[in-house]
């Protein structure tokens, strides 16, 4: 899909003096501009480490990982040491007077010292192999710890040279080398990805600091080019990989994880082009990019399948990043609601990239001055996740918000859930995915002859169809071969329906099985329902179905933590089981908004 944009880089591409892609010291009037408390808090971050030493790592803490898999000590020290980088950097822009100068020498040298820039659980010599514990420091590899590190160091370099300089012009010359030695020399002389430990959003960020660090400092033309040419070449046949429709399978944690490093690289890339080359417009990121405002069911509310939160920890200032880079006013909005919600609870985090931290900064100024408007999409489907998004109205909570999916029970989502959906009613939650929960019985599925769906890549739904409307949403699936084989099931066809004109939700199912079953129905809601003939209200909603179904209520007790911080101590598990075994039918079940008092 980007390999047809390399011409174009090849004529365009500056050279490292022109690259920049954060704002430095000497640009003291955006530093200044920043308002007072943003540069006391950068300040008091950076004091902190005034004070003590560069925390050590010795050669026992890669030992203890090869012979126990015990990674913490090596982690906390060498994250500790990142931190100071990130800090000291910082605070050296906005008081580029000398005061930190020595301490971000020391720990600029500390990193340089570090034997290996790879976290041991992807050092080949100390994985299963207790006689060589420690790392190759020889030939290096990179991972995306390495990668990051670059990256750090690199953008330390541009943000805060005079200050480096100022101790000695050696310590810029000894990141540089280092960097070539250890990720630009292995990134070139390799040939393919197997050697990017873990997954795809591992070997994204992996490609995003090796072409931060060699752009920031390679300077023979031809290798730069090589450079830029090897990545771009993975970065589309990573890209490529990916669903076209801009889905992520893995939920939106997911999503956070790839479209980060996507988006530095193609800023990156614009950058260095000095704007000649832009992918911005390709359809495939643009829709990547909107995701999150598809899965957006209700304020902090999205639909996210598996096990995932229905209330994902997605930062705010990377959504309002993402989409100011994409051009995405939608994304940005989604972006600064989330950010106000979250400053509401806790203080911002920083232990970000550094590039990510100062682009942060410099957007959370705008962030402040922009409305706090959650979008919300009418109606959507992605064929890759198989998930339909329907509501009313464009952009409000009023009334009904239906999202379902299809998919496979594989090792993505490891929950028996395919065909599952949620409903909501003027913003509220009132039949949920817990997240929790794992068995089928515990989502808004059928459990057939006692038998729940199966876990694995060849259980989930078939013959997907999804019609959006502008009068009606449709997603209708067969769920026949979600199940195992001892439910005896033949065809099972789900079906549901948003109708905008009635406000309505209904769901049918039509089941054909082996022989006469007991069938039971489950429904999972945040409220206690209250039951009638043929009815139960759900806080607001009330649902309906037909003769032939006995209900009953069981409560599910929440565990501690953050589960029980976001469903409280109690949901509900409502059951219509058939009143005899049946072997085929249709059911039809109507969700309508109607409150009830006294």
């Amino acid at each position: 899909m980007l390999e047809q944009y390399l011409d174009a880089l090849l004529f365009e591409l500056q050279g490292a003096d022109e690259f920049l892609m954060a704002m430095p010291a000497e640009a003291r009037d955006a530093w200044e501009s920043l308002p007072g408390d943003t540069r006391y808090r950068l300040t008091a971050r950076a004091d902190r480490w005034l004070e003590g030493n560069v925390p050590p790592l010795p050669a026992s803490s890669y030992i203890s990982f090869a012979r126990a898999g015990v990674e913490a000590d090596y982690e906390a020290a060498r994250r500790t040491r990142r931190d100071m980088l990130r800090d000291l950097v910082m605070g050296s822009c906005v008081n580029p007077d000398g005061r930190y100068d020595m301490k971000l020498a020391d720990v600029v040298w500390a990193i340089c010292e570090e034997s290996s820039w790879v976290l041991p659980r992807c050092n080949p010599l100390a994985m299963g192999q207790k006689n060589l514990p420690l790392p190759d420091v020889v030939n290096h590899r990179v991972d995306a710890a390495a990668a990051e590190t670059a990256a750090d160091l690199a953008l330390a370099v541009q943000m805060a040279a005079g200050r480096l300089d100022a101790v000695s012009p050696q310590l810029i010359e000894r990141v540089e080398r280092e960097i070539d030695r250890r990720v630009i020399r292995p990134f070139l002389s390799l040939t393919d990805m197997a050697w990017m430990c873990g997954p795809k959003s591992d070997s994204l960020r992996c490609l995003a600091g090796c072409a931060l660090a060699f752009l920031t400092f390679e300077r023979n033309d031809r290798q730069r080019w090589q450079c830029m040419r090897k990545a771009w070449t993975l970065f589309d046949r990573l890209i490529s990989a990916m669903p076209a429709d801009g889905s992520a399978p893995g939920g939106l944690d997911e999503w956070a994880a790839v479209t980060e490093p996507v988006m530095d690289m193609v800023m990156m890339v614009l950058s260095v082009s000095r704007g000649r080359v832009d992918v911005r417009r390709e359809k495939q990121l643009q829709l990547l990019c909107h995701f999150p405002v598809f899965c957006h069911v209700a304020q902090n509310w999205f639909i996210n399948p598996g096990r995932h939160s229905m209330r994902p920890a997605l930062d705010g200032a990377l959504l309002f990043r993402i989409g100011d880079y994409i051009g995405d006013e939608a994304l940005c909005d989604l972006g600064v609601f989330l950010r106000r919600e979250q400053l509401q609870r806790e203080a911002p985090q920083d232990d970000q990239w550094l590039m990510h931290r100062a682009a942060d900064l410099f957007n959370a100024e705008i962030m402040e001055r922009e409305p706090a408007r959650p979008p919300f999409r009418r109606q959507g489907f992605f064929g890759a996740v198989q998930m339909m998004v329907a509501r009313g109205e464009e952009d409000s909570e009023h009334g009904l918000a239906l999202a379902a999916h299809g998919g496979s029970n594989g090792a993505l989502t490891a929950h028996p859930d395919a065909g599952d959906f949620v409903l909501f009613c003027e913003g509220e939650p009132v039949l949920v995915d817990a997240g929790f929960l794992e068995d089928t019985m515990f989502h808004n599925l059928p459990v057939i002859a006692g038998q729940g769906q199966s876990l694995g890549a060849a259980f989930g739904a078939q013959d997907v169809s999804c019609r959006l409307e502008d009068d009606y949403a449709l997603l209708s699936m067969d769920l026949a071969r979600a199940y195992p084989a001892q439910a005896g099931v033949y065809e099972w066809r789900r079906t549901l329906i948003y109708e905008r004109g009635a406000g309505t939700a209904q769901l049918i199912e039509m089941f054909d099985l082996s022989d006469r079953r007991d069938i039971e129905f489950c429904f999972i809601t945040p409220f206690e329902p209250g039951l009638g003939p043929g009815w139960a209200q759900l806080g607001p909603v009330r649902l309906r179905w037909e003769k032939g179904l006995n209900a009953a209520v069981d409560p599910l007790p929440v565990p501690e933590g953050g589960m029980r911080a976001l469903w409280g101590d109690t949901l509900y598990r409502l059951a219509l089981s058939t009143e005899e075994p049946i072997d085929k039918g249709k059911l039809t079940f109507t969700f309508n908004a109607l409150r009830t008092f006294g």
